[in-house]
């Protein structure tokens, strides 16, 4: 029996898989970005999950793995270290090392030309051809670059919040909600070791109250709403200009991954209505995408 594995890593998390005939174990662990998390972490990462993977599958499984498929937020460059991590696991497979821009691709197109997009903790997206990535527009980062990313929306909410732009009611819920101030905030974001992470943590309050909700329970004023659904709406407007519209999107439609592009698909359809731009599928994580992929395109 043929065995693949495949480990999709993005900032916040990352997704194990063990698929075959009749077989689908699955484990979650901790976030890698090859950009900043050190190989140690990493190794342990990889050697801990797989023992756990292990321990759900039986060993004639284990030891039929044939392919091994790392899809890495981060891998930009080729990466020997982790290459050579993979094979001493697992010496009889083949490896494979790709972005999480092919692990999009992949997930939300097939085979088929278009343009994805990852709209998670972070943001990026491509020009794909069906097979390659042939066009990137580089997201830059969460400190001058990320667009509608979730940490994009917590940056953008944490400067109106402590300038005083926002609904008073807004700004009081959060107060109670958060306890976030000035200080820490800062603290967090320029000496903590995930500041994207921490910025991002906000995006479910602001997904709440761009849906009418106060982080009790009881409904939000109108301004709130509207400013909150406005605020979600820019971040993603932004991305749209800024990146996707490099794109021949006249031509193609956009398939996005992400949990945060996932929960606000409703706004995010919205405005890319508004700009011309077609959304045709949201996963909220590519794992599903890339099962189908594997099993289907690749022998």
């Amino acid at each position: 029996m043929r065995m693949k594995l495949i480990i999709e890593c993005g900032a916040t998390k990352t997704d194990f898989c063990l698929t075959g005939e009749n077989t689908d174990s699955r484990f979650r662990a901790a976030g890698i970005n090859l950009s900043t998390t050190d190989m140690d972490t990493v190794s342990h990462t990889v050697r801990d999950a797989v023992s756990r993977l292990n321990a759900l599958s039986s060993p004639e499984m284990y030891g039929e793995v044939s392919d091994v498929h790392f899809y890495g937020a981060g891998l930009v460059r080729e990466v020997p270290e982790l290459e050579e991590l993979l094979r001493s696991v697992f010496p009889s497979a083949r490896v494979e090392l790709a972005s999480d821009l092919v692990a999009a691709s992949r997930a939300v197109l097939g085979d088929a030309p278009g343009i994805a997009a990852i709209l998670g903790t972070g943001s990026n997206s491509c020009l794909y051809d069906g097979g390659t990535v042939v066009k990137n527009v580089l997201p830059c980062g969460y400190v001058f670059g990320d667009y509608g990313s979730g940490n994009a929306l917590g940056r953008m909410f944490l400067s109106d919040y402590f300038q005083g732009l926002m609904p008073e009611e807004l700004a009081g819920d959060f107060r109670i909600a958060s306890g976030a101030d000035y200080a820490s905030s800062v603290a967090a974001v320029y000496r903590g070791d995930a500041p994207a992470r921490y910025l991002a943590s906000f995006a479910p309050y602001i997904l709440s109250a761009a849906g009418g909700m106060l982080h009790d329970g009881r409904p939000c004023g109108g301004e709130t709403l509207r400013y909150a659904a406005a605020l979600v709406k820019e971040n993603f407007r932004t991305f749209i200009r800024r990146c996707l519209k490099q794109y021949d999107t006249d031509t193609y439609g956009v398939g996005a991954v992400g949990s945060f592009g996932y929960a606000a698909g409703n706004l995010l359809v919205e405005t890319a209505g508004e700009e011309n731009v077609r959304i045709t599928r949201i996963m909220k994580s590519p794992m599903d995408g890339l099962i189908e992929y594997h099993n289907r395109y690749v022998q």
